[in-house]
């Protein structure tokens, strides 16, 4: 996923997807580890003889083909577009289709050029476009880096698309730490452009007129996604957009910066009308049926009422299983895995899941040696190969180099080359340069 020319550096992706390397990671940079207690494993034999079945690919570093925090029909991820210029072929920025012909992007997108050299392009590949609608109509915001632009046609008339409105509430520090979902049609981590492609990434605080959103060293947007949306799962169960992005850190997988839609709502309902309001929808059901679907997580339930695409969010106490109308939210005490899911969840290298009904867990670590990890966004978590061949999140030194486990990837850091020997810091750190 990527930025635009905004960046200069675009060497810094080809090189670090080349060498495999990742930030400097300064002490007060590691996250502390709250270790909790020693999951009590099943022991061997016959309950380490149960296991979940770790279906479908490795867990992909940067980005994935489909959302996976929000719940996006396969119309609304059409909805994320690439933009085109000239005809040239293939997308210099991305952006979001907001109403049936008006897409939001970035200003650094569009300024200096006529509406009419656009074209919005959609389709998983923009390389090869499933449609393209020429621009009629732009217009840039005159104190943000946010702009719009209205379509020739009715993007519905040429393709299965349904617009992500935009936000209609206010954002503030008080959601630090949520999901939100990135998207775009920038470079990857192979160094190129490869179509669109979904990222989720930490909601990491407010600065001035942009959100900010964390790739902690492992994943995010790049050259190429400017304009490209922030989405968020609202309270209502809809997706909404929260932002276009304006620019952010060179490495790719850094803190990234979107400007923030809430800030001009009014400027945007003049445009493109009014905002819908929180959970209201107008939207066919496309290929969802009256049975409905859960999100990965089992947070939010999605099904057809009428010929209306329904999203609804499960309360702290609900779980979306099934039910006799089919999957929708339903207390956890009313499940009979209670807060369990076939999706599966983490905790100290304890697996536990619904199987059929049944709630499961399976000390990975106890039985086989394997940790508790995720396998990609349809099979869920599962007891998967250890890659980092046993070394834990505290660490251990070898010689002068520091060696820890994060996020099931093998971290090091050489002390020798900042002056510093390699020792145990504290319960929280580990071992690291001192």
């Amino acid at each position: 996923m990527s930025h635009t020319s905004v960046w200069l550096a675009a060497v810094v992706l080809t090189l670090a997807a080349a060498s495999g390397c990742r930030p400097d990671v300064a002490l007060d940079q590691r996250p502390a580890h709250d270790r909790g207690g020693e999951g009590e494993g099943e022991g061997e034999g016959e309950q380490c003889a149960v296991d979940k079945a770790g279906l479908g690919a490795n867990a992909v570093f940067f980005g994935t083909r489909s959302p996976s925090h929000v719940v996006l029909s396969t119309a609304q991820q059409r909805a994320v577009i690439g933009l085109q210029e000239g005809g040239s072929g293939g997308s210099v920025c991305s952006g979001t289709l907001i109403t049936d012909t008006v897409v939001l992007t970035a200003t650094h997108c569009t300024r200096g050029t006529r509406a009419n050299r656009f074209q919005v392009l959609f389709g998983v590949d923009d390389r090869d476009p499933e449609a393209v609608i020429d621009v009629v109509e732009k217009t840039e915001h005159p104190n943000h880096d946010i702009a719009m632009l209205r379509l020739s046609r009715s993007a519905r008339s040429a393709v299965d698309v349904a617009p992500i409105a935009a936000f209609a509430g206010i954002l503030t520090e008080a959601s630090r730490g949520e999901i939100f979902e990135q998207a775009g049609y920038g470079a990857t981590e192979t160094g190129g452009g490869n179509g669109r492609f979904f990222v989720a990434e930490v909601f990491d605080g407010i600065e001035d007129d942009t959100l900010r959103v964390n790739g902690e060293g492992r994943h995010g947007v790049c050259f190429g996604d400017s304009g490209g949306p922030s989405l968020r799962q609202t309270d209502a169960g809809d997706v909404r957009v929260m932002g276009a992005l304006s620019w952010g850190d060179e490495s790719c997988v850094g803190v990234d910066r979107y400007t923030r839609v809430d800030l001009v709502q009014d400027w945007i309902a003049a445009f493109a009308g009014p905002i819908p309001l929180p959970g209201s929808s107008t939207e066919g059901c496309g290929s969802v049926d009256e049975r409905g679907g859960c999100s990965p997580d089992a947070r939010v339930v999605e099904y057809c009422d009428n010929g209306l695409l329904r999203t609804v969010a499960c309360s702290g106490i609900e779980v979306c299983a099934d039910s006799d109308a089919g999957k929708r939210c339903i207390p956890v005490a009313d499940n009979p895995c209670g807060a369990a899911t076939d999706f599966g969840s983490c905790e100290n290298e304890v697996l536990t899941w619904c199987d059929d009904g049944v709630a499961r867990t399976r000390d990975c670590r106890a039985c086989g040696g394997d940790v508790c990890g995720l396998v990609d966004n349809v099979a869920g978590y599962a007891c998967v190969e250890d890659a980092c061949g046993g070394i834990d999140f505290l660490g251990v030194c070898e010689g002068t180099v520091a060696r820890w486990c994060s996020d099931g990837a093998l971290e090091e850091r050489d002390c020798a080359q900042s002056g510093s020997t390699c020792g145990f810091v504290d319960d929280d750190s580990g071992y690291f340069c001192r």
